[in-house]
């Protein structure tokens, strides 16, 4: 989705993230998309002019970044149309932490790949501080290919007629469970136990067991639905470790769950305004 405001994220947005603004605005007003553009440091000192090599890549790109000061991420206030892009996916798992929801974040290779193949094979955009001009030279290559990826899907998604439609979700938010150090080994045991009571679940519902059903049918149900959400608890507890201890970006790997579901066909349509809709379980 086009968002209303483009924040390029780096260290102390002197290098990277003001070359990857001007970049990416001169590739929105290419394509007619209004998106407000700026950039950000997570440990920036405010004031700072960008980086002299950067300065000059970016005259030979026919950008200018003389008027550039770098200021802090806590400086900008994140609103729900935002699109935060960080250069690595460190950085963008960070700086979900210090957002807390407020805006999407995301690591910008990463995303840029979501949106078709790259020659580029890094996840994280170098830092070229201290490095000479050359580094510079080919981090602006790199932020070149991967904007030009983004912007060119939001062109496509912006096209009259080339809107997707909105599909159908349900959103379960389960909670982070205390005292609890779950291993990947404990996790798939667990999850083998809460699929075998799933399993018997049903098999009692379908008599399969030989057993006669003693319950209704709703109440059947109900524990059925009971032992899906132990089996979604268990899951989410694992994902709470693999961000936290292993550093996994999974809302990355949302985007890319997704994409795989919608390219082969699985996504349905919302349900029209006054249709029937899936609940939210908060």
């Amino acid at each position: 989705m086009v968002p209303e405001r483009l924040v390029l994220v780096c260290t102390g947005n002197t290098c990277r993230s003001p070359l990857a603004a001007a970049i990416a605005e001169r590739h929105l007003r290419q394509a007619g998309l209004k998106v407000a553009v700026t950039s950000a440091g997570l440990r920036a000192n405010p004031g700072d002019a960008a980086a002299a090599d950067g300065q000059r890549v970016a005259v030979d790109l026919g950008l200018d970044l003389s008027c550039h000061r770098s200021q802090r991420v806590e400086d900008l206030v994140p609103a729900p149309g935002d699109l935060w892009v960080a250069m690595t996916p460190a950085q963008a798992a960070e700086l979900r932490a210090r957002l807390g929801g407020q805006a999407r974040v995301e690591a910008l290779l990463p995303l840029a790949r979501q949106y078709g193949a790259l020659p580029i094979e890094d996840d994280a955009v170098a830092d070229p501080v201290g490095r000479g001009p050359a580094a510079y030279a080919a981090v602006a290559q790199v932020l070149e290919v991967g904007l030009r990826s983004i912007v060119g899907a939001w062109v496509a998604e912006a096209a009259p007629g080339a809107r997707r439609a909105p599909i159908d979700t349900k959103t379960v938010a389960l909670p982070r469970l205390t005292g609890l150090r779950p291993t990947l080994e404990s996790t798939a045991l667990k999850l083998l136990e809460e699929a075998g009571e799933l399993a018997e679940g049903i098999g009692k519902y379908r008599t399969l067991s030989g057993e006669r059903q003693a319950a209704p049918p709703h109440q059947v149900m109900t524990n059925i639905g009971q032992e899906l959400l132990d089996v979604a608890q268990t899951a989410v507890t694992m994902m709470f470790v693999l961000e936290e201890q292993y550093g996994v970006d999974l809302q990355a790997l949302l985007h890319e769950h997704v994409r795989k579901l919608a390219a082969k066909g699985y996504l349905a349509p919302a349900h029209p305004a006054g249709g029937p809709s899936s609940p939210k379980v908060p």
